[in-house]
């Protein structure tokens, strides 16, 4: 049987990962893959290298077979289709503007999100000098601004839109809020660079994110594609980059529908600088004992972390995560002064990998730290509330409790051999008896072994079966035995 050669390429902040893949029938096979330093300096050079890397020492694996090029016949080796993806210089930076926390702002951070940018900050009510003061100085790429249903709070956010005009910033400000004071809200940012989407919620409980993702998609490939030197790379590929957040968003979306027993999963993503979790599973599954306070968010839900991260953000998770980390190294009859001299070494040298068993040993620490977090800010409430009447229970937040797998992919949870880091998802998060964080509570782990998820999230639009098939097939069981215990 003939096969058709497929070359998948993620451009990544530290490093550029290429593999060269298969398919014959409705599946996909990895042949072989490549990692180089990303060139910071010119993207395109690294996906050049990695490309040539790939093809130049597995294309002839599998000689015997008769290999075939899609849409090329007997072309040479450079017609093989190219899917790439970048989430270089971190991705998007988002700073969403809404009305209050808990409804327009939360959808403005699922929007941002699910189409792979990251929310570096959000602000509720009006906006304050000292809010726009805040902007100048984390610099967003966009700034989501919403605010009010059709028809509904239009004060806040003429006086948000007012305030948005006086700003100095070359972020973007895409308007997603209030329809009815739309041309009001471009007219007063005129002479700054303004799109505009689909209200994100245009009544109360209704959410409408697709809009303002594809909207932030095109922002990406702007200010991404062009300002980084990768227009080569789409002359060259004959198509655009896939942010790979979004790349792997799609991902997790298509296991979830199209694999029998992966419809309740999670996927911990953990990288230098951020922490992405995902989860498919039911977010509320009511009863009369539960009432759900605030939005009920979709099945499928992104979160990233941009102080969870083993090397860039190294500091900010000592920082964050200070009050865990003192106390599983007491537990371990550890002072917390050479850990902190091991997390400003590797924020100096993120490229640093532990040669000995106690940088080991703090890299495994920062990592459970990060996917604790990571989970629990994930991760929806369940509080009991007493009233004249009784008491009864109030969710707040997505309920992970079905959860019944979770992945750990990216470059340090990729190599995990045992659970343990990745149950670390499943900490409890409160000492309140009556606070019960949303976690999963017995999931199977998994490890992404040769860290093809975003390889492989770059085929899913095209090939959305042969790629979900193909990420699970392609993950390893953690068990306790693995490590001989």
């Amino acid at each position: 049987m003939s096969r058709d050669l497929l070359l998948s390429v993620d451009i990544g902040s530290t490093y550029t990962k290429g593999g060269l893949f298969s398919l014959e029938g409705e599946t996909l096979h990895l042949i072989g893959r490549e990692v180089v330093p990303t060139t910071v300096d010119d993207l395109g050079r690294g996906f050049s290298q990695v490309r040539a890397a790939v093809l130049s020492r597995h294309l002839n694996r599998g000689h015997n077979t008769n290999f075939r090029f899609l849409g090329a016949g007997g072309a040479p080796a450079q017609a093989i289709p190219v899917y790439w993806s970048s989430s270089a210089r971190g991705g998007l930076k988002i700073a969403a503007v809404g009305l209050t926390p808990d409804l327009t702002l939360s959808v403005a951070r699922m929007a941002a999100t699910s189409a792979g940018g990251k929310v570096v900050r959000a602000y509720s009510y009006e906006l304050t000098p000292e809010d726009l003061d805040d902007l100048r100085a984390i610099e967003p790429d966009i700034i989501l601004f919403t605010g009010g249903t059709d028809g509904g709070n239009s004060r806040v956010v003429l006086h948000n839109a007012a305030r948005l005009a006086g700003l100095v910033s070359p972020a973007i400000i895409l308007y997603a809020g209030n329809r009815k004071v739309r041309d009001q809200v471009v007219d007063l940012l005129r002479g700054r660079e303004v799109v505009t989407a689909a209200n994100v919620m245009p009544e109360v409980g209704t959410i409408d994110t697709e809009p303002v993702r594809d909207v932030i998609r095109r922002v990406f490939l702007e200010r991404i594609v062009d300002g980084k030197g990768l227009s080569s790379v789409v002359a060259e590929a004959g198509r655009e980059p896939l942010p790979t957040p979004l790349a792997v968003f799609e991902l997790v979306r298509t296991i979830a529908e199209r694999v029998p027993g992966w419809g309740d999963f999670a996927l911990i993503d953990m990288g230098g600088a951020t922490t992405d979790f995902y989860s498919h599973t039911k977010s509320f599954h009511g009863g009369d004992a539960v009432i759900l306070r605030g939005l009920l968010e979709p099945t499928l839900k992104r979160t990233v972390e941009g102080d969870l991260g083993l090397r860039v953000s190294a500091e900010a998770l000592f920082r964050s995560e200070a009050s865990f980390l003192e106390g599983r190294l007491r537990e371990a009859g550890t002072d917390i002064a050479p850990l902190r001299s091991y997390v400003e070494k590797v924020s100096r040298r993120t490229d640093h990998l532990p040669a000995d068993d106690e940088g080991r040993r703090f890299d495994r620490l920062l990592a459970a730290a990060c996917v604790r977090a990571a989970a629990l800010r994930h991760a929806g409430v369940l509080q009991r509330v007493f009233t004249p009447q009784g008491g009864f229970l109030v969710q707040r937040g997505k309920d992970l409790r079905q959860v019944g797998r979770i992945v750990g992919s990216g470059g340090y949870l990729a190599g995990e051999t045992r659970p343990d880091i990745l149950l670390e998802a499943c900490a409890p998060g409160a000492d309140d008896p009556d606070t019960r964080h949303l976690v999963p509570e017995a999931p199977a782990c998994y490890a992404d072994i040769d860290y093809l998820i975003p390889l492989l999230g770059n085929l899913a639009a095209d090939l959305p079966g042969e790629a979900a098939r193909a990420a699970v097939a392609g993950l390893v069981p953690l068990t306790l035995q693995t490590n001989g215990s």
